[in-house]
């Protein structure tokens, strides 16, 4: 029996592409380098830590180069790119739903977890969540180690818990943490009929109640 429902927020809660494009370009830009105006391309900028994002668009390896990258990033950020995102339709009514049910619903992310609170709270869907956990300063939280913490947080079991997200990377956070998952298509990484090696992939949120 599932007893609490995990969300990542990047492309599968919110999206968030306007302000993650605006702040990944506006970054590059004031190291004196060249932005990427491929959609296609800044799509991958979605799931990964920060540093294997600027490594994946624009083709950086130099340590200290993406570490440049993350502290300007995050302090755009936080500036400006965290307020231009959005819920997708149907999430409210989803979350609300799950919760109706006694079912405890929470996040588990890769972006900054203060960051992602501060959204959340900006955004007034803090009391409809029951944890929030992302990455640390140093960005070495994996994806595995926000769920692990989440269902910790809920006292459950692995199997207790389902993980909904859109990327690869949750998929196989969700995998390692030995918790169900769900895959979805409006957002940054799985596409309609694709037919992922862990779990089942949905195309609307009210699938998940279906799948509950």
């Amino acid at each position: 029996m599932t007893k609490a429902v995990l969300f990542d927020l990047d492309g599968t809660l919110f999206d968030t592409s306007e302000g993650i494009f605006h702040t990944a370009n506006f970054t590059v830009a004031k190291l004196g380098l060249e932005p990427c105006y491929d959609e296609r391309q800044l799509r991958k900028f979605v799931g990964p830590p920060l540093k294997d994002c600027f490594r994946i668009v624009y083709g950086y390896t130099d340590d200290a180069l993406l570490s440049q990258c993350v502290h300007v990033y995050r302090q755009e950020y936080r500036k400006t790119g965290m307020h231009l995102c959005h819920m997708y339709d149907g999430l409210y009514e989803l979350i609300t739903q799950l919760r109706d049910r006694g079912i405890k619903t929470g996040v588990c992310t890769l972006k900054y977890e203060t960051l992602a609170k501060l959204i959340f709270e900006e955004k007034g869907i803090s009391p409809l969540l029951d944890t929030v956990r992302g990455t640390d300063e140093s960005g070495k939280v994996t994806k595995a180690e926000c769920i692990r913490r989440a269902v910790s947080d809920f006292a459950i079991v692995p199997s207790q818990a389902l993980m909904v997200g859109d990327t690869v990377n949750d998929l196989k956070g969700a995998e390692e943490a030995g918790v169900p998952f769900l895959g979805v298509s409006w957002g940054f990484g799985f596409e309609k009929g694709e037919r992922l090696p862990y779990g089942s992939l949905i195309d609307r949120p009210e699938e998940v109640l279906d799948y509950l």
